[in-house]
């Protein structure tokens, strides 16, 4: 009987062990399709908020992507990055103006995010938010300091004429052919 019990005892310990692990990538899961509950159930139990899946993208990136405003505000309390960005430059701010959801970046801002951040190609948030024709979300930005992207510098006009070279190219006379 003794053995039963302790049996049964070790098997309850090691029962949180031998079922499937929960990790970041269950958070990212319920991040993204909006499971408040879930999401809280595993952030209570310490998954770290700023896990990261392949691309390293962030549950934050997730709910910011699809909008869901309380479950910004949640990983947020829990210490999440807003600066974090994917392995393409991308942060939870450029998600959120693409998805168009201006409470939500609103409140990205609020929690600091960096409004210049620019992605991989080198595109601020602001081009984006222009891009995809939000002017509510483009005043956003702007309010909050946001500059586009400087454009390329073109070839500064030459600062004397004499040293530009003639813009008509040189000629060469051909002597005439004589005639037979």
């Amino acid at each position: 009987m003794k053995i039963n019990r302790l049996l049964f005892a070790l098997m309850l310990a090691l029962s949180p062990a031998l079922s499937t692990a929960e990790d970041g990538k269950d958070l990212f899961a319920a991040a993204a399709d909006g499971k408040l509950e879930r999401v809280q159930a595993l952030l209570a139990q310490g998954i770290d908020v700023n896990s990261k899946i392949e691309q390293d993208r962030t549950p934050l990136m997730a709910a910011s992507f699809n909008g869901n405003q309380r479950i910004i505000k949640l990983l947020l309390g829990y210490g999440a990055d807003v600066n974090l960005a994917d392995k393409l430059g991308s942060t939870a701010l450029s998600d959120a103006v693409l998805f168009g959801n201006a409470e939500a970046v609103k409140l990205l801002i609020v929690a600091g995010a960096n409004v210049n951040a620019a992605d991989g190609q080198k595109a601020t948030i602001l081009d984006k938010a222009k891009k995809i024709g939000r002017p509510d979300i483009v005043k956003l930005l702007e309010d909050a300091g946001a500059k586009a992207a400087e454009a390329p510098a073109e070839n500064p006009p030459a600062a004397d004429a004499e040293t530009k070279p003639d813009s008509q190219p040189a000629t060469e006379e051909k002597p005439a052919d004589p005639k037979p």
